[in-house]
């Protein structure tokens, strides 16, 4: 059934993509007027917010199959939250003229098992397919080879997690959007190359089965909630580079009990940035810095859990 859907979103795809905006204005192009699409129960999927599709929405009907919303003139873009929490929606085509997916436009699309970014599209915003856990395949514009990830030059902006416990990031990526792994419920390791420098805000918030992380040195600040809610993680460890940890990096993680930090100097740490790890979980820091760590701002707080090691 999902090489099925695969099949059709790219056949769609490939409708739109026979009329290019080099075809003369004059020629109406039907296509970029309409998203097709298949609900799990054969029902209408509306839109969060109808907004945000550089067209207004005409009517949403479902026939034989599939479903057809109809719009005034081109889609031009897919808006922020358009389709949040449509838990039905299993297949949708994007239409050609679509420059832009914005932020959290598909979060919360549970049953999605597939889609076809054209080649249109320019930008992809922070968790566009976050909780899209039966999402399997991204085909098209920015997809990598294993049709796993949507990378924009050289910033990985959506994952698909279907299926998967470990998953290694392309070599080459240097920056983890904001939202990218959100809600993957069942990947338990990711292992990050060493080109990345940025890991953003919500990067891997709410990774349900996530067991360690290591964060590559040249990392220097981990955004808010980077790993928020990550209920299962046990392992972290921080590289030398790191400058700041922003807030609730860590909060909800509450079986974190082996933090490893290799910085020489304290990180800027938020109030409250380790509060929901177990009374016995240990911070291991650089013996020779053990003394600034229990003294510094906010790390005071851990103080009797910060303990002396000897990093290699």
């Amino acid at each position: 059934m999902k090489n099925f859907i695969i099949l059709l979103i790219a056949s769609l795809s490939l409708t739109c993509t026979a009329c290019s905006d080099s075809d003369s204005p004059s020629i109406p192009i039907a296509e970029t007027i309409l998203i097709e699409y298949i609900s799990t129960d054969s029902q209408i999927i509306t839109p969060t917010s109808v907004n945000g599709f550089g067209a207004r929405l005409v009517s949403n009907t479902y026939k034989d199959g599939m479903g057809t919303i109809s719009f005034s003139s081109p889609v031009t873009a897919i808006g922020e939250r358009a389709f949040w929490n449509c838990t039905t929606l299993q297949a949708i085509n994007i239409p050609l003229r679509v420059r832009a997916i914005n932020d959290s436009a598909f979060g919360g699309c549970e049953n999605l098992e597939g889609i076809t970014i054209p080649a249109s599209v320019m930008d992809i915003g922070d968790g566009a397919f976050a909780y899209c856990n039966n999402l399997e395949v991204f085909n098209g514009k920015f997809s990598t080879l294993d049709g796993r990830c949507l990378i924009i030059g050289r910033k990985l902006v959506a994952f698909a997690p279907d299926g998967l416990t470990t998953y290694n990031i392309p070599d080459g990526v240097i920056e983890i959007a904001g939202g990218a792994f959100e809600g993957c419920q069942s990947l338990a390791s990711v292992g990050i190359p060493t080109t990345v420098t940025d890991i953003d805000e919500r990067a891997f918030a709410y990774c349900l089965s996530l067991d360690n992380i290591t964060v590559p040195n040249g990392v220097t600040e981990l955004d808010p909630s980077t790993f928020e809610g990550c209920t299962t993680l046990a392992t972290v460890i921080l590289p030398a580079s790191l400058r700041e940890i922003d807030a609730r990096v860590f909060a909800g993680c509450t079986a974190l009990t082996n933090i490893y930090c290799r910085a020489t100097t304290p990180p800027e740490i938020a109030t409250g940035t380790f509060d929901d790890i177990s009374a016995e979980a240990k911070i291991f820091v650089p013996t020779a810095s053990l003394s600034a760590y229990q003294t510094a701002p906010n790390w005071d707080n851990y103080s009797a859990q910060i303990q002396g090691y000897e990093f290699e």
